[in-house]
């Protein structure tokens, strides 16, 4: 126990008769009762003394009489009881004991709320219906209840985690996806579940999450690889979800790591939002001969007329930062224009000022 109420005003009305030696050791004698959550050993008197710092025959004295005012002696078990810190210690073991059973079954009962979860989505699939992997759990519960009537949860995949679990190995100094989050169910939904099934893949159970997110996080400037411990769980939520393969998030990162890196990476997403906004489906945009392009030819079809980007370059953030390179607009900076709708126009105009045109297509 390191923390116990000490009410000032009793202790002052019960020890008014004390010397301010006597005053101390009780004081210190208090604590140490305390601190080892059991009464005082009495079996050995020098001992006592000892572990209270008394060592003159005065201060032993004043131990003996405040042993003898304040302490029950228990010549069986030879110890000092005092009756006030048995009362408190007394309160402290229960409210221990209700706050490990409280935690126990809310733990209990976030895992009992995963595993519906993670079934309903399962059960959803099975019969074509995708929901977004953040949907709320009653928007969840809703879609289940219309479309999987006289489904039976129990018999679904996604068993509950045994006590036998065995963790898979995570490599040293890499990043360990987090515990689920406390403060309810709810607040764990989307942190944990992870269950949007992207573009039909099979969701799968990541053999080593650490090294997959260490990986992606090399593609990225340092400076924006803020909030690994977030974007470790997102990448778990994502793969096991369906939303992504491990190899489509590296080999997309790979592919953007240049344009990513460019110029410090002052226009460079944090590696958190690239992953939030699907950002590895961006076509790669690269620019050839490096950020410093020339802008040559004209509107063909759908090539852009303008080398090194893609002819798609308005369907993506990375594609218009490109075309925004070349243009001599530099990459998005996020301190000058916040939104990133006003870049877009800026690179919109340009290019229709470059070359002429009047509309282009989206």
């Amino acid at each position: 126990m390191h923390v116990y109420s000490h009410h000032i005003g009793d202790f002052n009305t019960a020890t008014l008769h004390l010397s301010r030696l006597e005053r101390s050791i009780y004081r210190d004698a208090l604590e140490y009762y305390y601190v080892t959550e059991s009464p005082l050993d009495g079996s050995d008197f020098d001992l006592l003394a000892r572990r209270l710092r008394c060592e003159t025959d005065a201060e032993k004295d004043a131990l003996r009489f405040v042993l003898a005012e304040f302490f029950d002696i228990d010549e069986s078990a030879g110890c000092y009881i005092q009756p006030r810190c048995e009362r408190e210690l007394a309160e402290y073991r229960v409210a221990v004991a209700a706050s490990g059973a409280v935690k126990a079954n809310v733990n209990k009962r976030q895992q009992v709320h995963r595993e519906q979860r993670k079934a309903m989505f399962a059960a959803l699939r099975a019969k074509g219906v995708v929901l977004p992997w953040d949907a709320r759990t009653p928007d969840v519960r809703a879609a289940f209840e219309e479309h999987c009537k006289g489904v039976d949860l129990s018999r679904t995949s996604h068993a509950p985690v045994t006590a036998n679990h065995i963790p898979l190995p995570i490599p040293q100094n890499q990043v360990i996806p987090p515990n689920p989050p406390a403060g309810g169910a709810e607040a764990g939904d989307a942190a944990q579940s992870a269950e949007q099934p992207g573009d039909g893949q099979q969701a799968v159970r990541m053999q080593n999450p650490a090294a997959t997110v260490a990986q992606l996080l090399a593609f990225f400037p340092e400076k924006r690889r803020t909030r690994a411990v977030e974007v470790a769980r997102l990448v778990v939520e994502l793969v096991e979800g369906g939303s992504v393969t491990e190899g489509v998030l590296l080999a997309a990162a790979a592919a953007q790591s240049t344009l990513l890196c460019a110029d410090d990476g002052k226009a460079c997403p944090s590696v958190l939002r690239w992953l939030r906004e699907s950002r590895w489906k961006d076509p790669v945009a690269g620019v050839a001969g490096g950020v410093a392009g020339c802008v040559s030819g004209a509107v063909t079809g759908g090539v852009t007329g303008v080398t090194g980007v893609a002819g798609n370059w308005m369907q993506s953030r990375s594609g218009v930062e490109a075309m925004g390179i070349q243009l001599g607009l530099g990459a998005w900076d996020e301190n000058k224009d916040r939104l990133f709708a006003t870049y877009d126009a800026r690179v919109m105009d340009a290019y229709r000022q470059k070359f002429g045109v009047a509309s282009y297509a989206h």
